[in-house]
């Protein structure tokens, strides 16, 4: 499973696996005329969200394989 996050309207994309393992950054032509504070600000929010959506998708998939169940530590 591949989970793509993004910053600043698609100019940075972050992929990472099911278990968070980033796997490619994608930085637009448009984005490397911006300062390196900006393009690191914009790769770090596109981890983020990247992370977060992956996040979701597990618990997610843990409570359809569950059945929602409400199992200790599953939370």
């Amino acid at each position: 499973m591949e989970i793509e996050g993004e910053a600043g309207g698609g100019l940075v994309k972050v992929t990472m696996s099911g278990n968070q393992e980033p796997l490619k950054v994608t930085i637009a032509p448009e984005a490397l005329g911006e300062s390196a504070d900006v393009v690191a600000d914009l790769v770090l929010a596109a981890t983020k969200d990247a992370y977060n959506k992956s996040t979701t998708t597990m618990r997610e998939r843990m409570e359809e394989l569950t059945g929602g169940l409400n199992l200790p530590g599953m939370g």
